[in-house]
């Protein structure tokens, strides 16, 4: 059994912190779980936050459904993006992409090395980041994991005819 854990592909998936990201994301997420992927899903405190005051019966869980509905491996979770909740992002984005730049990564950093540190979970293989975080490459390179952006794969699943020797999820 801890051999299949092992070899089991677990996918940690960072959506930019904006709806029209997010929910692409959530669906590619379903897709991969659908087809045997353990995905950890990493949302920001604050737009955790927003879900949860939108969504008061599952406490903001955007996988509830999901994971009731299959055998579907999706553990969600937030990290800080290094401003408090009430920090208005909207109108200080200029200093909000400064964080996402620059402070963010080392909070995804240390999920990364949390995650892999935990015996009961299998260890993450790849890192599905939007193409707007520009230090995720960095990252997989220091945990040695594979990489992707949400772009890339999107394209890839909805491709009517794939390149060759490309994989697709249907």
């Amino acid at each position: 059994m801890e051999s299949a854990k092992s070899n089991k592909p677990h996918a940690m998936m960072i959506p930019y912190p904006l709806q029209g990201h997010v929910i692409p994301f959530v669906h590619l997420a379903i897709k991969l779980a659908s087809h045997g992927f353990t995905i950890t899903f990493v949302n920001t405190d604050s737009i955790h936050h927003h879900i949860s005051t939108a969504r008061k019966g599952d406490a903001g869980d955007i996988f509830s459904a999901a994971r009731s509905s299959g055998n579907l491996d999706i553990r969600y979770t937030t990290v800080s993006d290094g401003f408090p909740l009430d920090f208005d992002r909207s109108l200080n984005h200029d200093q909000f992409f400064e964080g996402i730049l620059h402070v963010f990564p080392a909070h995804i950093d240390d999920l990364i090395t949390k995650t892999s540190r935990r015996g009961d979970d299998p260890p993450v293989t790849c890192l599905i980041a939007d193409t707007f975080y520009v230090w995720s490459s960095m990252i997989c390179d220091k945990h040695n994991l594979a990489f992707s952006t949400s772009s890339l794969l999107t394209s890839m699943i909805s491709s009517p005819k794939p390149p060759a020797g490309v994989m697709i999820l249907r």
